[in-house]
């Protein structure tokens, strides 16, 4: 199953939707762009910059990611530049029906290259996106 950061963090961190999230992702392995390491690298600083959770327990959910990643729960596609390509085409495809930002295109663009069973995302333009493009969903 594909995942973008909107689920990730919801994995890893107690919010709205997360026991959803944990029911529809429990079980598979998650690939991913390898944009989402650096992008959940984000997410985590981010709440702890702004004091939704301690340094400590950041450290603790970076090391649980890591382990999932050592595990091969979590698995990543490399970006290359044929998918930064696909990503702009996306956005050039979408762009009078969907306001797609380009990380989301490159998430998109990155599904599109792998065959891992169907698209997770809470993200309302990627959805819109995919909706678009008759990919099919997950949750």
């Amino acid at each position: 199953m594909y995942v973008d950061t909107s689920v990730v963090v919801k994995l890893y961190f107690k919010e709205p939707d997360s026991e959803e999230c944990e029911a529809v992702a429990t079980g598979s392995t998650l690939v991913s762009s390898r944009l989402l390491y650096c992008e959940f690298r984000s997410a985590l600083r981010s709440k702890v910059s702004r004091g939704n959770v301690s340094a400590e327990v950041g450290a603790e959910v970076w090391q649980d990611f890591m382990n999932d990643i050592a595990a091969h729960r979590m698995q990543f596609v490399a970006l290359d530049d044929m998918l930064v390509q696909d990503a702009a085409d996306l956005l050039s495809e979408l762009h009078l029906k969907v306001p797609l930002r380009t990380l989301d295109a490159l998430h998109l663009a990155t599904f599109l290259s792998a065959d891992v069973g169907p698209l997770f995302t809470k993200d309302a333009r990627m959805l819109r996106a995919a909706s678009q493009l008759g990919l099919p969903l997950a949750g």
